[in-house]
């Protein structure tokens, strides 16, 4: 092995002091609660499942994409529970809008997903 190779320690010690893992800590426990409480309420799996997905996976993402990594935890931690409120919001609204166009509850979901998707990348983009 060469002195120029970064080695396995040494990444994971840089990931682990980048920006990600706060979020991702905060983002995973948080769509856990509320893709299971949404699942619940709305007696449906693929709400809660979208759901889950959208502020598990497209938060720390939108993070990763949109906002430095040489932040404070406090500051990740903060940005996250904020982006998943607005991404549960935008979610929320949309499954309602796309209720009162479709019957069915799945593309309600699928539908909700997509908008929200979308209408998030868009505001990230203007706020950047």
């Amino acid at each position: 092995m060469s002195s120029e190779q970064v080695t396995l320690r040494d990444r994971f010690r840089e990931d682990l002091r980048s920006g990600s893992l706060p979020v991702i800590l905060t983002a995973v426990p948080l769509a856990m609660a509320v893709g299971l409480g949404s699942g619940w309420y709305w007696d449906q799996f693929a709400a809660g499942f979208l759901l889950l997905l959208t502020i598990g996976v497209l938060v720390p993402y939108a993070h990763e994409t949109y906002c430095s990594q040489n932040q404070s935890w406090k500051r990740d931690v903060l940005w996250t529970v904020g982006a998943s409120a607005v991404a549960c919001g935008l979610f929320a609204s949309s499954y309602l809008l796309a209720g009162t166009l479709v019957t069915d509850p799945t593309h309600n979901a699928a539908a909700a997903f997509v908008a929200t998707f979308l209408s998030g990348a868009v505001l990230l983009r203007f706020l950047r």
